[in-house]
């Protein structure tokens, strides 16, 4: 007796430890474990034998095996149905989550079962904006609920049919059990959405997802991603997005384009954009609102001024000689503008090559240019030893492809425009768009080639000259709207193959002081860089010129086999590497062929389940569908300590004869009220340890006590066994009853308290379910 004395207050002073949450609960274990051996309880190879345990390495190879799942992709599929549920309400969710879960654990084993689905919960959970902890629960409870579907699907249920037929008695049928579990799934999903879900914590878990969700803070993600849309007729139909200039005027990343309702992702840049297509877009709303038509940029019919402009304005095309200051210089660096107010229209090299990025381009002798300005000033030029060849030339000029011909377009800017108070540097309209401020009139003044820092003012006509191109793209620009602004549209944005994460230029980097647009970024890495995170603050624009230090932070989305490339850089140092990992979609054929082998061997008898996972698990780092240190990363210790650490427990039980005499005890107390009151007492029993004590263990000690009360009592074996077998996989109430349930603990954020919450009443349920009808399917007598 002294023995179930000091046995009982290791396992209360384990349930003090594991309900106050003051200690982790592996090491918790380790302390049963300790306290076991040391007081002798068990031997010293029983209390070792928990790490050799088939059980143990079952569950540590089952992580190997669907880690190996979630790097081909396949756990994305099998979870992909239930991502069509993300703007769903949380009932229609949870109810999905435990439905599928359920069902699926009656073809695959429970605990694997939560672990392939567990990524498509955080993934749902993501999108949907439900915290983890609304979600994973119902996960691992429909896992639960729905494992005893059949006799070969959970081991309480093939140890009751091996006991039977052990004993002599016909075994349980494979479908035996489906009737009483499918009506026990029935009642947890209308408690859950009912009752239970109240009973949920709202709290973040210790997940992955955790970087992510520090990312959009500091990035303020959810204030700067919105939608637009491209209208019937817009000029932006037809055009690629590197054409529509929706980067280099508005500063915007498309980050999506949603087209007759399917999202492509991260689109190239030579992607078409389509009339009705939706685009989701980055970048700060108030550069769209900038030149919204209707608000601060108002487009004039041309014939009112054309005559006036063609009586100041000129064109004229030259030629850069060896002794020109021209030569060796950027446009931007030669003054043309800014002091000889003088504008270039094209380039052409010498060897009479078009030049598409008049910015970069370092003039040389013999490139031809052709200008645009007032009579005088362009014979300035000429005069002035700038240009040679100096010709006057009409804007038709069949130099100059139809696309690039000039045309004119005035834009009255209104009042309450953001444009009125800023110069024209400012306004972008020349930079971005490829437009010259060819005038302004202002108050019927006319101001001929103003200065770049001319200031613009409330109602001013500006002049605007440009290729036919260039007056389409903003006036297709001018279309679009603002259509949506959500905090989820984010959680839409990434999958399996397309990311966002964060980067920092590496102590080695040879690119400190240089742009994204010298390092040409986007067309190297096909990566877009969506902002820059320097000395506490994100910048969103100019991020193309804007010179790299050290310590910046760029926040980059694309391909995720991309950023795997960028993260093989010297130059860079990726943040997440999580993020940058692309699926293995190549395997998932042979990752597939492995876990069906697994089951299929497990469930036909051909191995043990351990033998079957560790084989398995093998198999996946072989075939390369794993690599070995994702494999170590891929196993959860904790749940692996707290198992191994824990079995002892039940030999020590069975050791001190503590497990019968508490169950006979109660089968005495209750044999003569009736069947049903025996049902409830054994199932209430069985129920009891198996929130401390492994299922198999647990039946293995219930099996005889159930025996033997039916051959005492007369009571059909078959029920008594059928309610050990229920009662064993009704491990509800505790995260050690069961390992799905440790699966979620740390990604959910749970304590102990919340599965005694939840669990405490479907366990309630179970038991009445199965006093009411296992009688009914199995009749006592």
């Amino acid at each position: 007796m002294g023995d179930i004395y000091v046995l009982l207050g290791i396992v209360l002073c384990a349930f003090v430890l594991f309900i106050g949450g003051w200690l982790r609960v592996d090491l918790v274990g380790l302390m049963v474990l300790s306290a076991l051996a040391l007081t002798g309880l068990v031997t010293p190879q029983e209390a070792m034998a928990g790490f050799s345990s088939p059980a143990v390495v079952t569950v540590w190879a089952l992580f190997i095996l669907t880690a190996g799942l979630t790097r081909t992709g396949i756990a994305h599929q099998l979870g992909r149905p239930l991502q069509r549920l993300a703007r769903g309400s949380e009932i229609t969710l949870m109810a999905a989550l435990m439905l599928f879960a359920s069902l699926l654990s009656a073809l695959i084993n429970t605990v694997t079962v939560a672990a392939i689905l567990l990524p498509s919960a955080m993934e749902l959970s993501r999108r949907s904006g439900y915290p983890p902890s609304r979600l994973l629960m119902p996960l691992s409870l429909g896992c639960l609920l729905g494992g005893p579907f059949t006799s070969i699907s959970t081991p309480p249920n093939i140890l009751a049919t091996d006991a039977l037929r052990n004993a002599g008695l016909e075994p349980f049928s494979i479908f035996d059990f489906t009737p009483i579990t499918g009506a026990i799934v029935a009642a947890g999903i209308v408690f859950m959405i009912l009752i239970g879900r109240h009973l949920l914590p709202t709290r973040s878990g210790e997940a992955k997802t955790g970087y992510h969700k520090a990312i959009g803070s500091s990035y303020q993600l959810d204030t700067h991603i919105f939608t637009t849309r491209i209208p019937e007729n817009s000029p932006l139909q037809g055009r690629t997005l590197s054409e529509s200039r929706l980067g280099s005027a508005l500063y915007l990343t498309v980050l999506a384009i949603q087209r007759k309702g399917v999202m492509m992702l991260a689109p190239a840049p030579n992607q078409v954009l389509e009339p009705e297509d939706t685009l989701i877009v980055h970048g700060s709303p108030e550069h769209l609102q900038r030149i919204h038509a209707s608000q601060h940029l108002k487009i004039e019919p041309p014939e009112q001024v054309r005559d006036l402009v063609s009586q100041h304005l000129f064109m004229a095309n030259a030629t850069v000689h060896t002794a020109s200051p021209l030569s060796g210089v950027t446009l931007a660096d030669s003054g043309l503008r800014r002091e000889h107010r003088v504008h270039v229209t094209a380039l052409y090299t010498a060897d009479q090559t078009p030049v598409r990025d008049l910015r970069l381009h370092r003039l040389a002798p013999g490139d031809q240019l052709f200008l645009q300005g007032e009579k005088a000033a362009l014979e300035t030029l000429a005069h002035n030893n700038v240009v040679d060849q100096l010709h006057f030339i009409t804007p038709d000029h069949p130099r100059l492809p139809a696309e690039e011909q000039m045309a004119l377009l005035p834009v009255r800017v209104p009042n309450g425009s953001v444009l009125a108070g800023h110069d024209l540097i400012e306004s972008r309209l020349g930079n971005a768009f490829g437009l010259t401020v060819a005038g302004i009139i202002r108050e019927s003044a006319l101001i001929w080639m103003p200065v770049p820092h001319e200031e613009i003012q409330p109602e001013d006509l500006l002049l605007l000259q440009g290729s036919f191109h260039d007056l389409a793209i903003l006036q297709g620009l001018q279309d679009l709207d603002i259509t949506k602004q959500s905090a989820r549209l984010s959680e839409e944005l990434e999958s399996q193959q397309i990311g966002a994460t964060e980067v920092l230029l590496s102590p080695r980097t040879t690119i400190a002081g240089r742009t994204l647009a010298s390092l040409m970024f986007r067309e190297r890495y096909g990566i877009s860089v969506l902002a820059v995170w320097r000395k506490g603050r994100a910048f969103r624009t100019g991020l193309q010129d804007l010179p790299l230090q050290f310590g910046d932070a760029l926040l980059v989305y694309g391909q995720r086999r991309n950023l795997e490339a960028l993260a093989r850089d010297p130059d860079f140092l990726v943040l997440d590497e999580t993020a940058a990992q692309a699926p293995r979609l190549e395997k998932a054929k042979i990752a597939v062929i492995i876990m069906v082998t697994v089951i299929l061997s497990a469930m036909l008898g051909l191995v043990p389940i351990s033998i079957a996972a560790l084989a398995g698990a093998t198999c996946m780092i072989l075939t390369t569908c794993l690599s070995m240190e994702e494999a170590y990363r891929a196993i959860e210790w904790k749940v692996v300590f707290l198992i191994a650490a824990m079995l002892p427990l039940g030999a020590a039980i069975e050791n001190t004869g503590a497990a019968q005499m508490g169950a006979s005890a109660l089968i005495a107390t209750v044999g003569d009220m009736g069947p049903r009151w025996v049902v409830g007492a054994l199932f209430f029993i069985t129920v009891l340890g198996t929130q401390i004590i492994p299922t198999a263990a647990l039946v293995v000690l219930m099996t005889p006590v159930a025996l033997s009360a039916s051959a005492t009592l007369g009571i059909s074996p078959h029920l008594l066994m059928m309610t050990v077998a229920i009662a064993a996989s009704s491990s509800f109430a505790s995260p050690l009853s069961h390992p799905a349930h440790l699966l979620v603990m740390g990604p959910g954020g749970y304590r102990f308290m919340d599965y005694v919450k939840v669990g405490v009443p479907i366990t309630l349920i179970s038991l009445v379910i199965s006093v009411i009808l296992l009688p009914m399917l199995w009749p006592p007598f």
